[in-house]
């Protein structure tokens, strides 16, 4: 009796710890670390995701990486991707859900060292674009406007531009553009022509998994948007204290950064994510973000592909 007494204990022992282990997954950002996925890295240093239940490994791609690549190869559950390139890959045959939306404002600006009057001054010019970037969207840009633009890609920096080695450059609201003035460059509006205020106010960053994975974790997947939430909440509260630990962070990725372009960047990806129409965070992708940027990016055929109740949870 004594010997299956200690039977008993041991498996009820066994069972507690493992239903009670935390559910493992990997959380891939867009690119290297940096004030962009603050409130991801808060919810792991804060312990918002320990308290779900969950266990959350937060793993930058290389360079020569994307967070669509690591997802579709099952090397990461859960990523940080543009809405445009989702759709566009969606276009293709890949199975994506949006499960939580940040991004609610298009970051995206074209700089000229020359005055910029609309769309038609773009014609016949040397514009840099990353490389990471998909070319979709500006594609359209200069397909409805019967622009002739050569592209030049280009890896990260600004220094193609200062160089004026090309005419326009696209930059990021929230990095290059900062950049640019740190770097000392005097701009005004006659130089910028602003994506979102042309028609083009296509949302960015969001979370995705693939139709697979929401399918079979739906629990989860409510537990890590219920603390990504938190996090980034928290880091609107707490700027200075989520700073210290992007600024950890980016030390131990070896980033070349500083504090005070961290902080802009926080600044600014924060102002971002608010839904002008509602004047807050809503976290989710509207039915207009998500109409706006099915219209500039996809044709017919490629909107019946794309129900907005099935890309977006």
């Amino acid at each position: 009796m004594k010997q299956a007494h200690y039977l008993y204990i041991i498996l009820i022992v066994f069972l507690f710890s493992v239903t009670g282990r935390a559910q493992s997954l990997v959380l891939t950002p867009k690119w290297t670390a940096q004030a962009q996925f603050a409130g991801y890295y808060v919810a792991d240093r804060m312990g918002f995701y320990k308290d779900e239940g969950l266990d959350v490994h937060i793993e930058h791609p290389s360079i020569s990486e994307s967070s669509f690549s690591l997802l579709q190869s099952g090397k990461s559950q859960v990523t940080v991707m543009n809405l445009s390139f989702a759709l566009t890959a969606c276009a293709d045959g890949a199975q994506l859900v949006n499960i939580m939306q940040t991004s609610q404002e298009n970051s995206l600006i074209l700089v000229s060292h020359s005055p910029l009057h609309g769309a038609a001054s773009l014609q016949g010019k040397k514009i840099a674009i990353w490389n990471h970037l998909s070319e979709d969207l500006l594609g359209r840009i200069a397909g409805h406007n019967n622009l002739n633009i050569e592209w030049i890609r280009f890896n990260s920096g600004v220094n193609l531009f200062l160089s004026k080695a090309v005419d326009i450059c696209l930059v990021g609201s929230y990095n290059e553009f900062p950049q640019l003035e740190e770097c000392g460059m005097q701009m005004d509006s006659t130089h910028i022509f602003r994506l979102a205020a042309h028609g083009y106010n296509v949302p960015e960053d969001g979370l995705y998994v693939t139709k697979d994975f929401y399918n079979r974790h739906p629990d989860l997947i409510k537990k890590l948007v219920r603390a990504s939430i938190k996090g980034w909440e928290w880091a609107s509260e707490h700027r200075e204290k989520t700073l210290d630990i992007v600024m950890d962070i980016v030390r131990q990725n070896n980033i070349g950064t500083n504090r005070y372009h961290q902080r802009k960047m926080l600044e600014e990806i924060l102002r971002l994510q608010i839904d002008q129409s509602k004047g807050e965070r809503t976290y989710h992708l509207s039915r207009e973000g998500f109409d706006c940027a099915v219209r500039n990016l996809l044709n017919d055929t490629e909107k019946e592909k794309i129900p907005y109740h099935e890309f977006v949870k």
